[in-house]
């Protein structure tokens, strides 16, 4: 059997330099807007600070669709299909390495904020200590904690549960290759993007509900137990899906030429 740790690694290395592409062209764009306000007149110590936060989303939503595009590519890849490994250990392999890579993307965004942020603390410090003023009012209970440690997971489970769905949209197209005429291929893969965007639109409003939900426990010292239910709920689809599309994997995605 294919060893667990060499297929990750396969996995996460293309993943890996494309983050990296992501973050050197973050940087370029940085330095890029940073001299052409110094040429304005315009540049401070915290201008780096500033571009890097009106630049940072970028990266981190095309990460996110790159590493939905590899997930699909790699399922499909006969290099990859053929190695003797079960088939849910290399779907849950294939979706580790994209979660790995994007929370390696955030780390490094954390660490280029830090870093421009210490540069421009001087230029800073007025509105950080108005920021301060505001937040010293939380204390920091384990409520607060638990509001932290939760919009965390619900970043987390959100990306997988994408990732997972667009796989199950995927693997049911691509199912109905194997069985149905053309004409009702595509009726068929109609019905099924509409529920899936039907689905899609309710998830993304539950997530919103959510996120809204924990802002407002964090301003009034709230109780954010609820939202674990949510988070069980997300983790419980999750599986779901996986065991869904390990099944379809199995016995009607056929790998194709890479």
């Amino acid at each position: 059997m294919t060893s667990s740790w060499s297929l990750f690694k396969a996995f996460s290395w293309p993943r890996f330099m494309r983050m990296n592409l992501l973050l050197g062209l973050e940087l370029l764009a940085v330095v890029v807007t940073s001299l052409w306000t110094a040429i304005k007149g315009n540049f401070t110590t915290a201008t780096l600070f500033y571009n890097l936060c009106a630049w940072a989303m970028l990266p981190l939503l095309v990460g996110f669709v790159m590493l939905a595009v590899n997930n699909e590519k790699t399922v499909r890849a006969t290099t990859y299909r053929l190695l003797p490994i079960s088939d849910w250990k290399f779907y849950t392999l294939n979706l580790t390495a994209s979660l790995v890579n994007m929370i390696y993307l955030w780390l490094m965004q954390a660490i280029l904020f830090a870093l421009t942020l210490t540069l421009g603390w001087s230029t800073l410090t007025t509105g950080f200590n108005m920021s301060a003023m505001f937040f010293n009012q939380f204390s920091l209970s384990s409520g607060f904690w638990q509001a932290i440690a939760g919009a965390f997971l619900v970043i987390i489970l959100a990306m997988v549960l994408v990732w997972s769905t667009i796989s199950l949209i995927h693997f049911a197209t691509n199912a109905t290759a194997g069985f149905l005429p053309r004409f009702r291929q595509q009726f068929v893969n109609v019905i099924i993007t509409i529920v899936v965007i039907y689905i899609a639109f309710r998830v993304a409003s539950a997530l919103i509900g959510m996120v809204s939900y924990l802002s407002s426990q964090l301003v009034n010292q709230g109780n954010v137990s609820s939202v674990w239910t949510s988070i069980l709920v997300m983790l419980a689809v999750i599986l779901v899906e996986g065991v869904i599309n390990t099944l379809v994997l199995q016995k009607w995605v056929e790998p194709t030429l890479n």
